[in-house]
């Protein structure tokens, strides 16, 4: 019989728009986080699988030894498409000329992501192909075309095998980002390594397996590979790499991963702010219930039933729209960018769905106690049930609740904890400034009649709902400004660190004699260049007299940084400066001093990756192998390292007074425009030897990302812009009744209809700018956390916003809550008594 009442109830209730608030609260947080989280999540698949064209697959196995059958076995039966490679070093012979090359043979299947890039000629344009050379060829890069005075369709001496000289090898999209390699790449089919005799048993040669396939592939084949991992090899992928692109694609889906969370924090307030007014507007209707002999059982499953409809309703609904929203957001994206964004997973929908059913459960919970609890006296007495505030339990419950949907969506415990401080923060204060401010109203000194008075004394009636008011339109301005400075600032400081007149070559293998003329070539060629460093490899032998390899293994059951600890095991390229390079800080100890540089005692700066790898404190003594040459080094700091710049960076850096111990060659890094083609073919025939590393498309990567990044976070700005909208309305319709009573009795009691509208106005513009002001410092106290925890830049302040928030907050609460009101203001008194009959 109740089932047949609640439903009957529930359309006229929703007929007369008693549940629109509550529909359009639970919609708007459903479409707001399917949207937020749709769309960050195909822009961070569209940069990952981007990214992944730098590692030419997905993911990479790499080992000093041959893998076992069973791994390319078992990644086949796990669906993944997989490729061969095998480096090693080879002398190359052609024209009389003799020189050591790098030689990477690949399978047919090379690359899985990516193109290769070659030239027919090397006068002739580039062009991306999908697969390396025949078996019988080879692709060489260009510098060994003008060493070996080569020409396409030569013959050239590899090992023991001869092969046709096919294309001009430009670029592979695997290129190591800085390595001795350089200029000297021979590309080999994988068919043709028996042909070279040049791998032998006890050969210095480095494998690779490359794998590609969707994310769910990739996770089951890595849960069986893991423990059959070697010690000597490394599964990684483009996101686990110390690359300055790894770094970049890590700051960018912090950057989405922020936006996303802001979705997720407005719709709880929405959703808190709409389920309390619902259950107010109820309070009568129950009374009335009651007083007729509706016992509370059948008034809670009347109710819990309206919830679950309107729940269902507004779930699908917010489900609909917000697909809507972010493929209107796609394709301008797509179009902006000129790709096709990957189309989003499930978890979009299962998260907005699973959100939308928490958020009605868990804000509906206690307001809907209090309209249990309303008592039958309330026919006679209205102001029953008024006193029913919002109690501590139901506070917690809603906090709680906020905290566990961000920590779901983020799985980030730090930005988590911050963005929640801050808003606990903003509560806090908003509380104590409205109890302050309004209990001070009366004795401001304004004069009797005028409109200030007027407002001020209305925000005084309603000190405990303006609190309220207080803290959702601070915490909607907050959100806000947050993604203001993020696209304004933050992006433009992230940029900042790829310039658009950064390097993109590098010049390795200079001998010492050929600095100073390669030097003068580039001032008279107007190339602009950075200062050349000396650069040698070496690897880790001992720390403190204790071989490196018996220290590495007692940490192997230990939770260390994976990409650290394998960095270790490479030979990494080391140099000697006498000043700290841009982009390092020194985190502890000091940098070298003119007495230590002028001393015998060698010191080393460690990057502090290192540090907890090889549990290095300062004052411990490192024993490095250079050319089989044992060099001690004293460690007397470490630096934190912007592996994100796009320059050359050192895991250790060693003082000068090491020159002269070991042989170094030199590099240096330049910014080179289309023009200047012709002039580095001339330098690289002059100097044969030296070899060039293009990064134009590392940095061409990393701005790609910067942009879709600011893209996506100009799109979740408008999408909370709207939401905050919304929000802002749903407040404001809150005390649309009371408001109603206020203009009927100040009628009655000679006010004119100016000095209402007035007053009303000045009301929302004080709520708007004190919370502007709150949210605006608080915003940038939590940002400058943001900067330096999550995103690793200097932290500063951003004074600003500490305008922008007073005067935006006094201007849209000032428009929207006008333009709601304006309405009440504009009809008679005799039609707003029978409204409020």
């Amino acid at each position: 019989m109740w089932v047949k009442l609640a439903f009957k109830l529930f359309s006229r209730e929703f007929r007369r728009g008693e549940l629109t608030i509550i529909f359009a609260a639970i919609a708007l947080a459903v479409l707001t986080v399917f949207s937020l989280s749709s769309i960050t999540e195909r822009i961070g698949l569209n940069i990952a699988q981007k990214s992944s064209d730098f590692i030419a697959a997905d993911r990479r196995l790499s080992s000093n030894h041959a893998f076992d059958a069973q791994v390319l076995t078992q990644a086949n039966d796990f669906g993944l498409e997989t490729a061969k490679m095998l480096y090693f070093d080879s002398m190359l012979f052609a024209n009389d000329e003799l020189v050591l090359g790098s030689v990477k043979a690949i399978t047919e299947t090379y690359p899985l992501r990516g193109k290769i890039t070659i030239k027919d000629s090397l006068t002739s344009p580039d062009y991306e192909v999908d697969t390396g050379p025949k078996a019988g060829s080879v692709w060489l890069s260009e510098g060994l075309f003008y060493t070996l005075d080569l020409k396409i369709g030569d013959q050239i001496e590899l090992g023991a095998g001869v092969f046709n000289v096919g294309k001009v090898l430009v670029k592979e999209p695997d290129a190591p980002f800085f390595s001795l390699s350089g200029n000297k790449r021979v590309l080999l089919s994988y068919d043709d390594i028996p042909t070279t005799q040049a791998v032998q048993a006890g050969s210095r040669v480095f494998h690779r397996l490359l794998f590609s396939g969707n994310e769910q592939q990739l996770s089951d084949y890595y849960t069986w590979l893991k423990p059959e991992l070697k010690s000597n090899q490394n599964w990684e992928g483009i996101k686990d790499r110390q690359s300055p692109l790894g770094n970049n694609l890590d700051r960018a889906e912090r950057f989405l991963l922020l936006a996303g969370l802001f979705g997720i924090m407005l719709a709880a307030v929405a959703m808190a702010v709409s389920a309390k007014r619902y259950c107010e507007r109820q309070y009568d209707p129950v009374a009335m219930m009651k007083t007729l002999g509706g016992s509370r059982k059948v008034i809670r499953n009347i109710f819990l039933l309206h919830l679950s409809l309107v729940t269902t309703f507004s779930i699908a609904a917010g489900l609909a729209i917000g697909f809507i929203l972010q493929t209107i957001g796609a394709d301008y994206l797509a179009t902006f960018m000129g790709t096709e964004l990957p189309q989003a997973g499930v978890r979009p929908w299962l998260l907005s769905s699973f959100i939308g059913l928490i958020c009605a459960m868990m804000f509906s919970l206690k307001p809907l106690l209090d309209l249990f609890d309303i008592p039958p006296l309330r026919v006679l007495r209205r102001n029953l049930g008024d006193t029913l505030a919002v109690s501590r339990l139901h506070l917690a419950l809603s906090f709680i609740t906020i905290f566990v949907l961000m920590w779901i969506f983020s799985g980030e415990i730090v930005t988590t904890l911050i963005l929640f401080a801050s808003t606990l923060l903003v509560i806090a204060i908003l509380f104590g400034i409205s109890r302050l401010l309004f209990a001070a109203g009366r004795s401001l000194g304004l004069r009797p009649g005028s409109s200030w008075s007027l407002a001020i004394a209305t925000l005084q009636k309603r000190a405990n709902a303006n609190a309220i008011q207080l803290i959702s339109f601070a915490l909607a301005i907050k959100l806000m400004l947050f993604l203001v400075v993020l696209k304004t600032d933050i992006i433009a400081d992230w940029q900042m660190q790829v310039p658009a007149d950064a390097p993109n070559m590098f010049i390795i293998n200079i001998a010492e004699d050929e600095v100073t003329p390669i030097e003068q070539f580039f001032t008279e060629n107007n190339i602009a260049h950075e200062a050349f460093y000396p650069v040698f490899s070496g690897r880790v032998d001992a720390v403190n007299g204790e071989k490196f390899a018996r220290r590495v293994s007692k940490q192997e059951g230990e939770e260390k940084d994976e990409d650290a600890k394998e960095g270790v095991r490479r030979e990494p390229n080391l140099t000697w400066l006498e000043t700290l390079p841009e982009g390092n800080e020194i985190t502890e100890g000091q940098w070298f001093s003119d007495e230590a540089m002028a001393g015998h005692e060698i010191e080393v700066s460690v990057f502090d990756g290192w540090k907890e790898s090889l549990d290095l404190k300062l004052g411990d003594t490192i024993t490095l192998l250079v050319n089989e040459q044992p060099i001690e080094a004293k460690v007397t700091s470490f630096r934190e390292v912007d592996w994100g710049t796009l320059k050359p960076n050192f895991v250790m850096i060693l003082s000068p007074n090491m020159a002269g111990m070991v042989p170094v060659t030199y590099f240096s890094a330049a910014q080179l425009q289309d023009k200047h083609t012709k002039d580095i073919s001339q330098l690289l025939q002059r100097y044969p030897t030296i070899s060039m590393i293009d990064i134009k498309s590392q940095i061409e990567q990393a701005q790609s990302i910067i942009a879709q990044v600011s893209l996506a976070i100009g799109f979740v700005l408008s999408i909370v812009l709207v939401s905050g909208a919304l929000v802002l309305i749903s407040q404001v319709q809150a005390s649309l009744a009371e408001r109603m009573q206020e203009v009927v009795i100040l009628r009655t009691l000679g006010a004119k209809g100016r000095l209402i509208k007035l007053a009303t106005l000045y009301e929302f513009m004080l709520l708007g700018a004190i919370s502007g002001l709150v949210a605006a410092i608080v915003s940038d106290v939590a940002l400058l956390v943001i900067q330096q925890q999550l995103f690793s830049i200097e932290g500063r302040l951003h004074p600003y916003i500490w305008l922008l928030g007073p005067f935006s907050g006094a201007f849209f609460v000032s428009s929207i809550g006008y333009f709601m009101v304006a309405r009440t203001m504009r009809q008679n008194t005799q039609g707003l008594l029978r409204k409020l009959a």
